[in-house]
């Protein structure tokens, strides 16, 4: 295995933000890029200390395993949009791209500019369904979605405000049937 580039990689990842930002620019990208980036976090378990078992930013939501998941629908052309990048900046992480692709649609959204660390390496694999939560009733056996939603997101690490800040950011953007 060669040395990492440190500085090879910094380069590309400056190509890669600047084609990310005209290309996210250019097309209605910003919901469903901040949904895809939160989608590949959102499978993180603050129990689980072995990597990739663990879920996070981590770029396995790139696998069709994965974006088949009942959670992901529609994901599918977030990935294709994300994968003309990967194409043009191969050394470039998928998980460093899909979090790049939803910090430079929340700028050009207006928000604020996030200060990323860049350096993710990619899973080598799916995570296992279930780790997002239920849209609809039943909610895995929970007698309500409130405890349902504290089930999922505690799991990660969140207060009950961190899950109402997250629920308030479904509101950008819109939804798609598949």
């Amino acid at each position: 295995m060669g040395k990492f580039d440190v500085v090879a990689y910094k380069q590309a990842l400056a190509a890669a933000r600047a084609d990310m930002r005209q290309a996210v620019d250019s097309v209605n990208f910003f919901p469903i890029a901040v949904r895809l980036a939160w989608h590949d976090s959102g499978s993180y378990d603050v129990s689980n200390s072995s990597w990739p078992e663990c879920g996070g930013a981590n770029g396995s939501i790139r696998f069709a395993e994965e974006l088949d998941h009942g959670a992901n629908a529609g994901l599918i052309k977030a990935k294709n949009f994300v994968q003309k990048i990967k194409d043009k900046h191969p050394v470039v992480s998928w998980a460093d791209l899909i979090q790049m692709a939803s910090a430079e649609a929340i700028a050009l959204a207006g928000g604020p500019k996030i200060n990323m660390r860049y350096g993710r390496v990619d899973a080598d694999k799916p995570v296992k369904e279930g780790n997002l939560p239920d849209a609809m009733p039943p909610f895995k056996g929970e007698p309500d979605a409130a405890t349902h939603l504290r089930n999922v997101f505690h799991r990660m690490g969140f207060t009950d405000k961190d899950i109402v800040t997250l629920s308030g950011a479904h509101t950008l953007g819109r939804a798609f049937k598949e």
